[in-house]
């Protein structure tokens, strides 16, 4: 019997041998190439288009500044955002079946283009809204608003009769209803901060002789309508995209004043009362944004292309001090340039070659397979770089940005396995925890701006920088430990590599991740306990988010002494860090979902059955 295992093993150890053993000059240049391939992939992807002088210009137009949601940005994230709230996607297909761009789609829309009501970009998934409207449910579920048009009086009735309800009561329809309705009011707003009022015909000189008192009435009628038109639309919110010059004291000066950004249509209607009822020159940013937006609207290619540059060089030479056009300029090319998606695509092709490797050849594809995570790592790296530069905050102030975060932390721990123990699991890791909280990113991106303004109680640098960051390194340690917790047991169920030594170092990678997990963890629930203090004048309230991240310590805590104790050995120690999965899901998002609490920032609105359904696959991983 003991000559059959050692001849048993000596067969395996020859073919763990010549699967391992690269073969001549492409082996050793494969990884490189790979590297090279998708390296250049991701510069084509990132160079911006170029327009011939017969195609409107509309990178230039996007990287105007415009102030929406609080902060400065470029013209192109505002059409971005929009168009991403209505539709979830940031580009549409136009009526030839060609894909275009969120700002051309916008620009239709700012100078209320026929085409814009035809664009089909209204998102209806439920198909009983979709028969409200009486219109052919079609693929995409995406929907233009001529189609919507013939019933909005009853879908704005019923609507209303839902808004009368608790919102704790509402059905899903009734939920799904609301949602529409905020993608219209969207669109509407953006119409009205474009679109100035209609100006009836201005009373001439003659009537001026004729009857002079009902001439001036009508010049006053008319102000007073446009007035009445900016403050109505400014209670809105709308995007400001004219900056009209500064406010002023009493005497006139507006040296200390604080720069006044205006809406289009505002802009508009107060150009027109300066220049025909006071006789007075208006803005010359205003007659800017009313040559773009004329010209467009006209179609004429060359007039639009020249305002834009015109404007642009009025920027430079008299812009306001609260400009950083090149901050602006730059979050236009960040956002065409789309780092974090391009990443998941290649975090796809880690997890890829990573999978192959196990079927042979695998030393070559693993060593592709870890320099295209540290290819992708770096730009990973350097998206999150540019997300604080744009942002001016540490990296982590939302939801978004905290799966980027923890992806990012993640991948970190999967090149350090992969370099100790070169088995290719280390790159695994890295493929699925990057893609995974990459692709979470994106569908959190949904409801629109990711560089949102913080609340004042969140509005420090300090504990963003320390708290934030140490207690999302503590979800992302924790999560990497419930990984690799799935990777033992589904490894063992459904293969036969599984090997003593192969569980001995995921062994070895799970209680190392515990033991940052729980320092990263501990050290950030106490350093919120701090922040609390120092905002609310309270060390500890046992908030919901609270007890979720104290749960995590408790939870880290329990497993190192199960392990300590010997109440567990590896597979034990597997399956209780994928418990650790389930308890950090809920402290990231199930307690977001009890809309109590001081920390209910991050609020999501139906990602309760996702969650219930990753909970329910970790169950299944365990009872397994």
């Amino acid at each position: 019997r003991q000559q059959r295992i050692e001849k048993k093993l000596a067969r395996s150890q020859e073919h763990g041998a010549l699967r391992q053993a690269p073969t001549g000059p492409l082996a050793k240049w494969f990884p490189l190439a790979v590297v090279l391939i998708f390296g250049g992939w991701l510069l084509g992807q990132a160079r911006m288009p170029k327009y011939s002088e017969d195609e409107f210009n509309l990178n230039a137009f996007g990287e105007l500044p415009i102030v929406a949601g609080g902060r400065q940005q470029p013209v192109d994230a505002l059409a971005r955002n929009t168009l991403r709230s209505i539709s979830n996607y940031q580009t549409y297909v136009d009526a030839d079946g060609k894909k275009q761009p969120a700002i051309r789609w916008f620009l239709d829309v700012a100078t209320q283009s026929e085409a814009a009501e035809n664009h089909n970009v209204f998102r209806i998934d439920h198909p009983e809204i979709v028969s409200f409207f009486e219109i052919e449910r079609v693929k995409g579920h995406r929907y233009s608003l001529a189609q919507l048009r013939p019933k909005a009086s009853e879908f704005h009735t019923k609507v209303e009769e839902i808004q009368k309800k608790s919102a704790k009561t509402l059905s899903v329809l009734e939920r799904r209803y609301v949602e529409l309705d905020q993608r219209i009011r969207s669109y509407t707003m953006l119409v009205a901060a474009f679109s100035p009022p209609p100006i009836p015909s201005l009373p001439t000189e003659e009537d001026f002789k004729e009857n002079p008192t009902e001439a001036r009435q009508k010049f006053m009628a008319i102000g007073d309508a446009l007035m009445q038109f900016s403050q109505s639309l400014s209670r809105m919110s709308p995007p400001l995209a004219v900056p009209v010059g500064k406010e002023t004291d009493e005497n006139g000066d507006e040296s200390n004043g604080k720069e006044v950004w205006e809406p289009y249509a505002i802009a508009w209607s107060k150009a027109f009362l300066q220049t025909q009822l006071m006789n007075q020159p208006p803005a010359e940013t205003t007659l800017a944004w009313n040559k773009m937006m004329s010209f467009y609207g006209k179609g004429d290619v060359a007039g639009f292309n020249k305002a834009v540059a015109d404007y642009k060089t009025l920027l430079e030479t008299d812009a306001p001090v609260s400009i950083d056009q090149k901050k602006v300029e730059f979050e236009a090319f960040f956002n065409h340039a789309e780092p974090f998606y391009h990443a998941s695509v290649l975090y796809v092709l880690v997890f890829v070659l990573s999978a192959l490797a196990w079927f042979g050849w695998s030393r070559p594809l693993n060593r592709a397979a870890f320099w295209l995570t540290v290819f992708t790592f770096v730009v990973h790296t350097a998206a999150l770089i540019a997300r604080i530069y744009i942002s001016g905050r540490p990296p982590v102030t939302n939801l978004y940005s905290s799966a980027i975060f923890i992806g990012w932390g993640a991948v970190i721990f999967g090149m350090i396995f992969e370099v100790l123990y070169k088995l290719g699991i280390g790159n695994l890791l890295a493929g699925v925890a990057g893609f995974s909280t990459l692709v979470i990113a994106h569908l959190l991106a949904a409801d629109g701006d990711t560089f949102v303004v913080l609340q004042a109680v969140l509005d420090t640098q300090f504990w963003l920088a320390t708290h934030v960051v140490c207690i999302t390194f503590g979800y992302a340690t924790t999560f990497v430990a419930g990984i690799l917790g799935v990777v033992y047991v589904v490894r063992g169920l459904l293969t036969k590599s599984l090997t003593r030594e192969v569980g001995k170092n995921l062994t070895r990678m799970i209680y190392g991740t515990l033991c940052f997990a729980i320092f990263f963890s501990f050290v950030g629930t106490v350093l919120g306990g701090l922040w609390a203090d120092d905002s609310w004048g309270r060390f500890w309230g046992w908030d919901p988010k609270e007890n979720g991240a104290l749960m995590i310590v408790i939870w880290n805590a329990l497993v190192l002494h199960a392990r300590w104790g010997a109440m567990v050995k590896d597979r034990g120690l597997a399956m209780l860090a994928v418990v650790g999965n389930i308890i950090t899901a809920w402290s990231w998002f199930g307690v977001n979902e009890l809309g109590v609490g001081l920390h209910s920032y991050g609020f999501t609105d139906g990602v309760l059955m996702a969650l219930g359904l990753f909970v329910v696959s970790q169950l299944v991983v365990i009872v397994a």
